[in-house]
C-alpha cells in the first residue's frame, strides 16, 4: 500500500493546476497571436490600397494636382487660325463667415463700394419694375410703379451685403426633396413650428422659427430615420458660409485683397477670396448646340463637351511629400509627384465664319415667320466635314441654366379653363394655343402671398430643349425634300429617265386611301422631270409602285437611312424605317414623298451630299483632329462610305433639281447669277395620331446644293411650325436662298447663269 503525506498530495494538485493554467495562457497567446495576424493580413494585404492612401495623407503632405481641361476650337478658314470657343479660366469669388465678423457695418463700410455695380442693379430693378407693372390690377397700382434712384439702389445693395454678413443663422434650409407620401403626411401632421412641405414637396426648415429644437430634432428624425442629433445640428443652421459676389474682376479682387492685409485690427477676419474654376466660351452663343457645356462638377454636358468628356478632361496628379512626427515636411525624406495629364485639345470642322452668318439668317427667319424653331447643316459634299451647324432658339453655354428662365403671361379664363395638366409635373400645364396644331406653351402657376395665382411661361418658349442638337437627335418626316431620294432610285436602277412619261389624271387610289395632287400642272402627260419639279405626289407614287419594296428599302439602306451616321455626338438618333415585309400599299406610295417614315437632317444632309459628289458617300464628320499629346495632332481623314449610285445617276438628278429651282415649285430659291440645285418639302405634323394642317401644323424644308458644275456645299434648311405660311416654298426658301447666296459670295464663286 502507498502512503503519501499531505504535504506530497497538495504538492501534486498544485502542479496539476500549474499545468492547467499554462495549457490555458498557451491556448490564449496562439489565439491572439492568431487574431493578429489575421487583422495584419487583411490590413497589409487585403486592404492595403485603402489605408495606403490614408497613410499618405497622415504620415505624407498629400494634395491633388488639378488637370486643366482640353480647349475647343473651330476653324477660320479665311486667316487659316483655330478660334477657341471653349477654353478655361479663374476668377475669385467672395465669402464671408458671419461668426467671426465683429463690426459688422465697418466691413460692409468698406467692403460695399468695393463690389457694387450699378449697371447690374439697374438691371435687377428693371425686371422688378416690369414684374410690378404686369401684375397691376389697377391704375391707383400702376401709378404707384417706380424705378429706384441711384441712391436707393446702392442703400438696398448695401442692406442686402449688411444683413449677409450679420446673419449668424441660416434663414432657410432645405432638407430633402426626395419624400415619400407617407413621410410627407406624417410630418404635416406634426405640426412642427419652423418646419413647412412646399407645393413641391420639398421639406425646408427656417432655423429662426424653430421653438424646440430636441423635440424637432427627435421627431423628424424617427420619420426620416436619421439620427437626432446629427438632425439638431442642422436645425441650429449656424451660419459659417455666406458667397456675397462671384466672379470678381482682378482689379477688385486685388483692391479686396489690400484691404485685408492693411487692416492691422483683424476686423476683416471672416472675409475670403477663392479661385473659382469656371469653363468660358469666348465666342458666347456661337455653336452651343455642338459644343454643349460644362457643369459646376467638371463633367461635360451635351455636345462635344458630353462626347469627349474623358479626354477633355484629363487625369487628375497627386503630391506626397514625407511629414515628421509633428506635421514638418521632411526634405530628405521620399516624395512623390504624379504629375497631372491635361485634357486634350480638340478642333472642329465648323468654319467660323459660316456658322456665323448662318447663325444670324436662322434667326432672322424663325423670327420673321413665327416658327417654334429651326436649324441649318451646312456640309462639304466631297469630304462629309460640317461646315456650320445651326440653331435658334439656342443657348449661352457660360450662362447655360437662363433657359430656364420664366416670364409672366396673362391667360384670360377662356384659357385657363383650357390648360391641360403635364402628366407627374404639379402646378404645370399645356397651353394650346391653337386647338388644331401642337403650338402649345408649357405654363407654370405659383401661387402668391395673397392667395392669387400667378402663370409663367420660359423666356425662350422651349425651356431646356435649347440644349438639343436637334440636327441629329430629333427625326422627323422630311417631307417632299425626299423626293430626290426616290426619284435617284428610279433613275439608278434603270426604271425611268428623266423623260420617262406618265398620264396622270391627279389622283392615285391606293387601299382605302386616295393621293392628290397639289399643283394642277401634274395632271395629263407629264415626264419624271416634271413630276420631280412641280412635286407631283401621284407621279412619285407611280414611281414607288415601279421600283417595288424590296429595291426600294435595299436603296435607303444604302444611303444609310435608318442608320447613325457615327457623326461625333452621343444622342444620335437613327430615323425609323420599317422592314419592307411590313409595308402597306399604301405606304409604299407615301414613303415616295417622305410620309411614313422619319429621318433626322445630318442623314438627309449625307444623302444630299452623295448626290452632290458623283454619287460617292462621305461619312460625315465635324472632329477635324485632336491633341494626342503636345504638339501632335491626330486629324481626322474623310472616310469613303461607298458609291451609292452612278455617277450619271448623280449628275441627272443635279440637272432634275436644277429644274426644280428654275422651272417648278422651288422657284423661290432661284438666283439671278447662279444656277442651284435645290428642292423644298413641306411635311405634316400630328396630333392623337391624327395629321392636322393649317399654318402653324407643318414642318418646312430645304435641301440642295451648289455650284452645279463643282459642288462646294450642301445646305439643308428647316422651319419647325412656320406661322406665317405653312409651306416651304414661301418661308425656308428664303432661308436657304440667304445662305446660298452668302456661300457664294464666301468662296468667290463667279456666276454660272448668262
Amino acid at each position: 500500500m502507498n502512503y503519501h503525506s499531505p504535504r506530497q498530495s497538495f504538492s501534486r494538485a498544485f502542479h496539476n493546476i500549474n499545468l492547467d493554467r499554462n495549457l490555458v495562457f498557451f491556448a490564449v497567446v496562439v489565439l491572439f497571436t492568431a487574431i493578429i495576424l489575421a487583422r495584419l493580413f487583411e490590413l497589409q494585404i487585403i486592404a492595403h490600397d485603402h489605408y495606403a492612401e490614408i497613410a499618405a495623407k497622415e504620415h505624407y503632405g498629400y494634395s491633388e494636382l488639378p488637370a486643366h481641361r482640353g480647349e475647343i476650337y473651330i476653324k477660320d478658314y479665311a486667316s487659316g487660325e483655330n478660334v477657341r470657343v471653349a477654353t478655361n479660366s479663374t476668377l475669385d469669388f467672395l465669402f464671408a463667415d458671419p461668426t467671426l465678423i465683429k463690426d459688422k457695418k465697418l466691413v460692409a463700410d468698406r467692403l460695399v463700394p468695393l463690389i457694387y455695380s450699378l449697371d447690374e442693379a439697374r438691371a435687377l430693378d428693371q425686371e422688378r419694375v416690369k414684374t410690378a407693372v404686369f401684375r397691376a390690377k389697377t391704375g391707383e397700382e400702376l401709378a404707384a410703379v417706380k424705378p429706384y434712384t441711384d441712391d436707393e439702389l446702392y442703400q438696398n445693395f448695401y442692406k442686402q451685403i449688411l444683413d449677409q454678413i450679420s446673419s449668424d443663422i441660416r434663414p432657410r434650409i432645405i432638407l430633402g426633396s426626395d419624400l415619400t407620401t407617407p413621410e410627407i403626411d406624417a410630418i404635416k401632421a406634426l405640426n412642427l413650428a419652423g418646419i413647412e412641405i412646399d407645393q413641391t414637396n420639398t421639406l425646408i426648415a427656417y432655423p429662426p422659427q424653430i421653438t424646440d429644437l430636441a423635440h424637432t430634432a427627435q421627431s423628424l428624425g424617427n420619420i426620416l430615420q436619421s439620427p437626432p442629433l446629427q438632425l439638431e445640428a442642422i436645425l441650429r443652421g449656424k451660419n459659417r458660409y455666406v458667397i456675397l459676389k462671384r466672379k470678381l474682376t482682378r482689379e477688385i479682387s486685388t483692391k479686396i485683397k489690400e484691404t485685408i492685409e492693411q487692416d492691422k485690427a483683424d476686423n476683416f477676419i471672416g472675409l475670403g477670396l477663392t479661385e473659382e474654376y469656371y469653363r468660358y466660351y469666348p465666342e458666347g452663343q456661337l455653336a452651343s448646340n455642338v459644343l454643349g457645356f460644362v457643369t459646376p462638377t467638371g463633367d461635360g454636358s451635351y455636345g462635344i463637351e458630353a462626347k469627349f468628356n474623358t479626354e477633355l478632361r484629363g487625369k487628375k496628379g497627386v503630391f506626397e511629400t514625407q511629414k515628421d512626427s509633428i506635421g514638418r515636411q521632411i526634405t530628405v525624406g521620399d516624395s512623390l509627384i504624379q504629375p497631372a495629364e491635361d485634357g486634350k485639345n480638340i478642333v472642329l470642322t465648323i468654319d467660323r465664319s459660316i456658322q456665323l452668318a448662318v447663325e444670324s439668317r436662322l434667326k432672322k427667319a424663325v423670327e420673321d415667320f413665327r416658327a417654334d424653331s429651326g436649324q441649318v447643316i451646312v456640309m462639304d459634299p466631297k469630304t462629309g466635314r460640317v461646315l456650320a451647324m445651326a440653331h435658334y432658339p439656342s443657348f449661352d453655354p457660360n450662362d447655360y441654366g437662363t433657359v430656364y428662365e420664366k416670364a409672366e403671361i396673362k391667360l384670360n379664363p377662356e384659357e385657363i379653363d383650357g390648360l391641360v395638366p403635364v402628366k407627374d409635373q404639379e402646378n404645370t400645364y399645356w397651353l394650346y394655343r391653337s386647338l388644331d396644331s401642337q403650338d402649345r406653351l408649357m405654363i407654370f402657376r405659383s401661387t402668391l402671398p395673397d392667395g392669387s395665382f400667378i402663370y409663367e411661361h420660359y423666356k425662350n418658349n422651349i425651356g431646356p430643349e435649347a440644349y438639343q442638337n436637334k440636327i441629329v437627335s430629333e427625326p422627323y418626316e422630311p417631307g417632299s425634300v425626299f423626293k430626290t431620294i426616290v426619284m435617284s432610285i428610279g433613275l439608278d436602277d434603270g426604271d425611268v429617265t428623266p423623260l420617262t412619261s406618265i398620264n396622270d389624271n391627279g389622283t392615285l387610289k391606293v387601299d382605302e386611301f386616295e393621293i392628290h395632287d397639289v399643283s394642277a400642272k401634274c395632271i395629263g402627260h407629264v415626264s419624271m422631270a416634271q413630276v420631280l419639279a412641280q412635286s407631283c405626289n401621284t407621279g412619285m407614287g407611280w414611281l414607288a409602285q415601279k421600283i417595288g419594296r424590296q429595291l426600294f428599302y435595299n436603296y435607303l439602306m444604302r444611303y444609310g437611312f435608318g442608320q447613325r451616321t457615327e457623326i461625333e455626338f452621343d444622342n444620335e438618333h437613327p430615323g425609323q424605317i420599317a422592314h419592307f415585309s411590313q409595308w402597306a400599299d399604301s405606304e409604299l406610295v407615301t414613303h415616295a414623298f417622305g410620309q411614313g417614315l422619319t429621318a433626322t437632317m445630318i442623314q438627309m444632309g449625307e444623302a444630299l451630299s452623295a448626290m452632290a459628289n458623283n454619287g460617292v458617300m462621305m461619312q460625315p464628320f465635324i472632329v477635324d483632329s485632336v491633341e494626342k499629346t503636345p504638339g501632335n495632332w491626330l486629324k481626322t481623314e474623310p472616310t469613303i462610305l461607298g458609291q451609292i449610285i452612278k455617277p450619271e445617276t448623280a449628275h441627272s438628278m443635279t440637272g432634275l433639281m436644277v429644274g426644280a429651282v428654275e422651272n417648278g415649285v422651288s422657284h423661290n430659291n432661284a438666283m439671278p447669277d447662279y444656277y442651284i440645285a435645290a428642292k423644298t418639302g413641306t411635311s405634316q405634323t400630328y396630333r392623337n395620331g391624327k395629321p392636322l394642317s393649317g399654318v402653324g401644323t407643318t414642318i418646312a424644308t430645304v435641301g440642295g446644293f451648289g455650284p452645279i458644275n463643282n459642288p462646294k456645299f450642301v445646305i439643308l434648311a428647316k422651319l419647325d411650325r412656320p406661322r406665317s405660311s405653312e409651306w416651304a416654298d414661301t418661308t425656308t426658301s428664303n432661308l436657304f436662298k440667304s445662305v446660298a447666296e452668302y456661300l457664294y459670295s464666301y468662296y468667290s464663286i463667279p456666276p454660272d447663269k448668262k
